[in-house]
C-alpha cells in the first residue's frame, strides 16, 4: 500500500531508508514499520489525496 507523505518541517529534511532525502512537496512510498514510526514520531504527516487534489484546481485557477 501506498501513501503520499511530506516533511512535518520543511526545515527539517528526512531521510528514506535507501539514503535518500524526502522531498519537501512530499512523495509516495510504501507503507511499512519505518515510515508508520516516522508518522507516528511527527517527523512526517501524510497528504491527502483529497488536499492534493484541492492544490491542483486552485494552482490551475
Amino acid at each position: 500500500m501506498l501513501i503520499h507523505i511530506k516533511p512535518a518541517k520543511a526545515a527539517v529534511p528526512v531521510r528514506k531508508t535507501n539514503g535518500d532525502y524526502l522531498k519537501a512537496d512530499g512523495e509516495k512510498v510504501e507503507r511499512s514499520s519505518f515510515w508508520v514510526r516516522r508518522l507516528n514520531d511527527g517527523d512526517v504527516v501524510e497528504v491527502k489525496a483529497h488536499a492534493t487534489a484541492k492544490a491542483a484546481a486552485t494552482t490551475k485557477a
